[in-house]
């Protein structure tokens, strides 16, 4: 197998695709690019440019300069903008939104990490979107430090670590996910003021995730995504509704092949799909560029997947039982270990260790000890790291 192919198979992959509600469907994943190494070795967050479709905004993690880049879908850089009288301490997630200039784009900046949650403040950066050309290539803008607007924002009940950003596309409505509580906390505040300034948000509700390292909110508005580092969740809006009044509840399950350190998801540019990204794993190669295409319905959706991928499902054998069936199939004869996770990413249960196996395969197992939450049901092989999800209620 080669080393690009191993690379793109060295990840899980969950299996549902739809939004029961609004019947969305996403298929995928298709490994479209790569991330730099050079340039953004950490990804932390992308958002598609709505000025120049195909064109992604991504940034670094903590440790980089206030900068961002506006990247083509394989990975070419086209443009480094770096933000005046900015500080990055930890940038972790970008979105896009409204601003002071009716009809114009503007992007807004989260550094809002803080792992030790003794941040007293985080800052929102808001900037107008630049007009870039696909075409170019490694363009070098500065963005004056009065043309840099800085939001303080302050949590009602302490300091938090969070990586996800939501900015409703219209309203300008700004909504926070923290990341390490056991049920993840939802903080809003309506349109940011004209020019910055500070801001106390809003305590909205917690939702029952763990680890939540991402966000958008679809160009339209009607679709928001979170993601952790085993799974990917839609929510879809009702119109009239708020941002922090959707994202309630555990959401629906898309697909998702969650990268070793995956913190970034963003959709398309018309809403047709989303794409994830990685921080690079320290000596290891540049992180794939994922792309998740929308699909007219689940048989279709299902069948848009990269084919060289192992596949993997669990369903529950008796209606009211609590014991389980895992189908999977490994293209080659290979050794393989199957595992159960928790949400916190922590082994629960071996079902198989280093077994040697090919072809289509099925394991039962009793899920009776374990308490009620989301699970991860894990193939690995020296090739290949697929899972489906479980939910145990």
């Amino acid at each position: 197998m080669s080393r690009p192919l191993a690379a793109l198979l060295l990840v899980i992959v969950t299996t549902s695709a739809c939004a029961q509600d609004r019947q969305v469907w996403f298929g995928g994943p298709f490994r479209v690019g790569t991330t730099p190494i050079s340039t953004l070795s950490e990804v932390s967050g992308v958002v598609s440019s709505v000025h120049s479709p195909g064109l992604l905004w991504m940034h670094n993690d903590s440790g980089d300069e206030p900068r961002i880049f506006a990247l083509t879908s394989q990975g070419r850089i086209v443009a480094e903008v770096k933000l005046q009288g900015a500080k990055h301490i930890d940038w972790e997630d970008i979105a896009r939104g409204p601003g002071p200039v009716q009809g114009k784009s503007y992007l807004y900046i989260a550094d809002i990490g803080d792992n030790s949650a003794r941040r007293s403040e985080v800052t929102i950066y808001r900037i107008r979107e630049p007009l870039l050309d696909t075409a170019q290539r490694d363009i070098r803008r500065v963005v004056a430090a009065d043309s840099v607007e800085r939001f303080t924002l302050h949590y009602p009940d302490g300091s938090r670590d969070a990586e996800a950003l939501l900015v409703e596309p219209r309203s300008g409505e700004l909504v926070i996910v923290t990341k390490r509580e056991n049920r993840c906390r939802v903080y809003s505040t309506s349109a940011l003021p004209a020019s910055g300034g500070s801001v106390v948000l809003s305590y909205v509700g917690d939702l029952p995730l763990q680890l939540v390292t991402g966000g958008d909110v679809s160009p339209d508005g009607s679709m928001v995504v979170l993601k952790t580092y085993l799974h990917v969740r839609l929510w879809t809006r009702l119109p009239g509704s708020s941002l922090a009044a959707t994202i309630t509840g555990a959401g629906t399950p898309l697909p998702y092949m969650p990268e070793r350190q995956g913190e970034a998801i963003g959709f398309t540019s018309n809403g047709d799909g989303y794409y994830t990204t990685s921080e690079c794993e320290n000596g290891g190669p540049s992180a794939a560029i994922m792309l998740y295409p929308s699909a007219p319905d689940e048989t279709r959706a299902r069948q848009l997947r990269d084919v060289r991928l192992p596949s993997i499902s669990v369903n529950r054998i008796a209606p009211s039982g609590t014991k389980y069936r895992v189908r999977y199939s490994v293209p080659e004869l290979e050794r393989v270990s199957l595992t159960v996770h928790n949400a916190a990413m922590f082994r629960v249960m071996t079902l198989a260790e280093d077994s040697a196996e090919s072809g289509p395969q099925e394991r039962d197992f009793d899920a009776s000890k374990l308490p009620p939450g989301s699970y991860s049901v894990v193939l690995e092989s020296a090739s290949a790291r697929v899972s489906a999800l479980l939910e145990i209620r």
